[in-house]
């Protein structure tokens, strides 16, 4: 009773009732959508934990006095493009502290050293900012799959169904709108599926590309300011009183 009511009455009716490729068109459609939405869950949890992380680690490095205890606290950071550009940034001034400690140059020696460390500490914050960047965008091309398939995966099976019907009138020689229609409806269930499934995932593409955007140009003006800080402090001989 209630399948024949709700072949009367709903789109449910129509997709219990359609034929075995638009049945297979609209489960490929729902599987689609369904990643679609995990991925912008996902991605959402994760720019959420991203900007909190960012947030709680940056005063942390504003209140902190000892580079070697930011340093240490920065593990307890994962999600934080901030705390992953300060530990690789520390290592390499350390490194280049090192080297400055043992050869024991003059100030002459030691201000001639400063553009080898600055371009040393850009490339690696660099080399981080593009690692976070890849994580960051991780996911986003299923997003720009989906919106860009869906659309022609539904239309496809609008298409086959829309030839379904007229091959169904010239079996049947009835070419009234009432032997039509039917058809043409079950047909465009599948254009709509494939919006359904599209939309959501440009509307989320576009969205955390911005955000990406953004988080990469935040980052490289917090790698400007660890440049200066840590310029600084080995020119100063001061990271290994730390």
């Amino acid at each position: 009773m209630l399948t024949e009511w709700l072949g009367e009455t709903s789109i449910v009716g129509m997709v219990l009732s359609g034929s075995f490729i638009a049945k297979l068109v609209l489960l490929i459609l729902a599987l689609m959508s369904a990643l679609s939405w995990a991925v912008i869950i996902i991605k959402t949890l994760q720019y959420i934990n991203i900007r909190k992380e960012n947030q709680k680690f940056y005063q942390i490095y504003l209140n902190e006095s000892s580079l070697n205890q930011i340093k240490k606290v920065s593990s307890n950071f994962p999600y934080s493009a901030f705390a992953s550009m300060y530990s690789a940034t520390y290592q390499e001034a350390a490194r280049m502290s090192q080297r400055i400690q043992r050869s024991r140059p003059d100030i002459t020696e030691s201000a001639s050293m400063l553009p080898h460390l600055s371009q040393q500490l850009q490339r690696v914050i660099e080399q981080t900012i593009n690692e976070r960047y890849a994580f960051i965008e991780n996911r986003l091309n299923i997003l720009a799959t989906i919106s860009s398939a869906a659309p022609f995966i539904g239309l496809f099976g609008t298409v086959l169904g829309i030839i379904n019907s007229f091959q169904s009138i010239g079996t049947s020689g009835v070419t009234s709108l009432a032997s039509v229609a039917p058809g043409i409806s079950e047909a465009l269930v599948a254009t709509a599926a494939g919006l359904l499934a599209a939309i959501p995932a440009l509307m989320a593409y576009n969205y955390f590309r911005n955000r990406a955007r953004i988080l990469t140009n935040t980052m490289r003006n917090y790698g400007m300011e660890l440049t200066n800080r840590f310029e600084w402090i080995v020119h100063g001989r001061l990271l290994g009183s730390e």
